[in-house]
């Protein structure tokens, strides 16, 4: 692709070499665009993939699933999402604590990510300098459930996993350096790649382990990021709601601090919470309500630890200055009906 738009054959292009980032910057600093992009890239856990070592020492099937879920959440903690922008993407991508991508917002005008979470801007930290103190409280989560090596420093009984990633240059250096970091803990993670049509059936039918995953908004409203996670949805990737995770009745909704609402669901199915409380989103209008329903949305969703936010997206291309009336815009879709060639 790159030789094609350097020789003049190709006008356009949205994936460069990641080694030559930097250089392209220099070189064609009219041509190598980045823009502003509201999604996010996240890696998915297949909900009902073991990661367990024994889980027949639970009581119930919902109690191996909760453990799961925090060994999941303590897992996201740790990967150094400021080394994969700044070193690997380097296209000016923002490090994400939270699903809902940047960009999107509240009624009042503030950032919907500036209050996911209570108001806390995110579900975990990404800053830089507490890296190694996120490490050790996922070690600290871990030794609940693995057996830990002193000598090593790393734990011995951690079901090895593998990681789906299509093919690209991009991914394959993410999936890299996410391997790295999880052998630190003694997890082992191999790497498989397929071609994009293959990798998305492979993905879709819940044929996988952990997988690279992104998602970018179809229109300016958070519920494109929250619906795709129900139980039919032809999005759902991570199998919520199907299979064994079909029937754990494990997770609580409560509506009544939402005025005119008096839901209240302890201990019920995904079905029974998440695709009751996406139905309830839908249904209403007023914009307050709605938005206080959607970042409860995205409580129930980062509780599962299956949804791992990396960074929210730029896009980043190419364009000859030939090219003269092109368009893009945040929501990723390029625009070609004004374009001109100059000779």
């Amino acid at each position: 692709m790159l030789t094609n738009f350097q020789n003049g054959t190709w006008q356009l292009i949205d994936d460069v070499p990641t080694n030559e980032i930097a250089n392209l910057k220099q070189k064609y600093p009219d041509e190598f665009v980045v823009d502003g992009q509201i999604g996010t890239y996240y890696i998915s856990w297949n909900v009902n993939k073991e990661i367990l070592p024994d889980p027949s020492k639970f009581a119930t099937p919902e109690e191996a699933e909760a453990a799961r879920a925090e060994i999941r959440n303590a897992l996201g903690t740790i990967f150094d999402r400021n080394y994969i922008c700044e070193q690997i993407a380097q296209g000016g991508q923002i490090p994400a604590s939270s699903f809902v991508a940047l960009g999107m917002k509240n009624p009042d005008g503030s950032d919907f990510t500036s209050t996911a979470n209570g108001g806390k801007g995110g579900y975990y930290s990404v800053d830089a300098k507490d890296l190694q103190s996120n490490f050790d409280k996922c070690k600290e989560v871990l030794k609940k459930y693995y057996k830990y090596d002193d000598a090593s420093g790393k734990f011995t009984d951690i079901p090895a996993q593998v990681y789906l990633y299509n093919t690209s240059e991009a991914h394959a250096a993410i999936a890299a350096y996410l391997q790295s970091a999880l052998d630190q803990l003694g997890l082992t993670m191999t790497l498989e790649n397929q071609e994009w049509n293959t990798f998305l059936n492979t993905r879709k039918a819940g044929d996988y382990s952990i997988a690279r995953n992104g998602w970018v908004a179809d229109y300016t409203d958070p519920i494109c990021f929250l619906d795709m996670w129900t139980t039919v949805s032809g999005n759902n990737d991570v199998q919520f709601g199907r299979g064994n995770h079909a029937g754990l009745k494990m997770y609580s909704l409560d509506l009544t601090d939402v005025a005119g609402y008096t839901t209240k669901v302890d201990k019920g199915t995904w079905a029974e919470t998440y695709d009751v409380l996406i139905s309830a989103i839908k249904s209403e209008n007023d914009n307050d309500k709605r938005y206080a329903l959607m970042h409860k949305a995205e409580d129930l969703l980062m509780s599962t630890g299956c949804i791992v936010p990396l960074y929210f997206y730029t896009d980043m291309y190419m364009i000859s200055k030939k090219v003269k009336g092109f368009f893009s815009i945040p929501l990723g879709y390029k625009f070609f009906h004004y374009t001109t060639i100059e000779a």
